[in-house]
């Protein structure tokens, strides 16, 4: 879910994301020191009944980037999951790093990507 910060400063349903992803880590990090779920959590955990992998479109951001570690000057680039969108503070968070945001694209809200 990608948070957008508007004029006001306020992001919306962040708390509520902030709850989501704490959980995500916590499962990780016990994951990480080998412990899985219990019997107890699993019990009431909801059954994926026919389950098979799939996938989602996610936010993300294209333009061309400038001073990136590891692509460089110049190249027309679609970022990794965004996060937080804050235009009118002049930034965005994808899931690998803080963007400087320079000028909008002028087509429409769309680039050329």
């Amino acid at each position: 879910m990608a948070i957008f910060v508007p004029p006001s400063g306020a992001p919306l349903n962040l708390q509520d994301e902030l709850e989501r992803l704490r959980g995500v880590v916590a499962d990780m990090e016990a994951l990480a020191r080998g412990e899985h779920p219990g019997h107890a959590l699993l019990a009431d955990a909801p059954i994926l009944d026919g389950w098979a992998l799939g996938s989602r479109t996610v936010p993300c951001l294209t333009g061309v980037v400038a001073g990136h570690s590891k692509i460089g000057t110049g190249r027309l680039v679609m970022t990794s999951e965004l996060w937080i969108l804050a235009p009118p503070y002049g930034y965005a968070r994808t899931l690998s790093r803080i963007y400087r945001l320079g000028r909008p694209s002028t087509r429409n809200g769309r680039s050329d990507a």
